[in-house]
């Protein structure tokens, strides 16, 4: 059994592609990824997206992932994708904001379907082999004011 080529992706790399396909979800006016992140929300419509956390997975299945006394596989990647719809107001005109752009991020999302996802390719494979997300609104806290938004969470499996 020949092992897959492998290829060595960076947390930029998944940051940036992820960043990329969602920020062409409709109604969003900015869009920053972990680097361009500024100290105050100005505008409307918000996506920022950044690393969160990282689990290496010890592959189990014993299919051709699996590397020969090479421990750690797989690993998962987990990335929020924050959207400030604007700031804090009135309930209904806060929600009435936000929900469009839950169902253009979704879409986004669910529009991942085939490989490259997210359309990241390194050295001309594709790394992210899986993902999953969720999503839960949020009254974010950003520079001394409040902001109605929304979180999703995505994690990546890559190997």
């Amino acid at each position: 059994m020949t092992s897959p080529t492998s290829v060595t992706v960076t947390v930029h790399q998944i940051c940036d592609a992820i960043e990329t396909t969602l920020s062409t979800a409709t109604g969003l006016q900015v869009h920053q990824t972990f680097d361009e992140i500024t100290e105050g929300v100005h505008d409307r419509a918000l996506l920022q997206v950044y690393p969160q956390s990282c689990t290496g997975v010890d592959s189990v299945n014993r299919n051709d992932r699996t590397t020969f006394n090479r421990g750690v596989a797989q690993t998962e990647f987990v990335f929020h994708a924050d959207v400030y719809a604007q700031q804090r107001a009135h309930i209904g005109e806060d929600m009435a904001a936000l929900v469009p752009l839950i169902d253009a991020i979704t879409a986004r999302l669910e529009a991942q379907q085939n490989s490259p996802l997210f359309g990241l390719t390194v050295s001309g494979v594709a790394p992210i082999k899986s993902f999953r997300w969720s999503w839960e609104r949020v009254v974010f806290e950003y520079a001394e004011a409040k902001h109605m938004g929304v979180r999703f969470t995505i994690t990546v499996r890559v190997f």
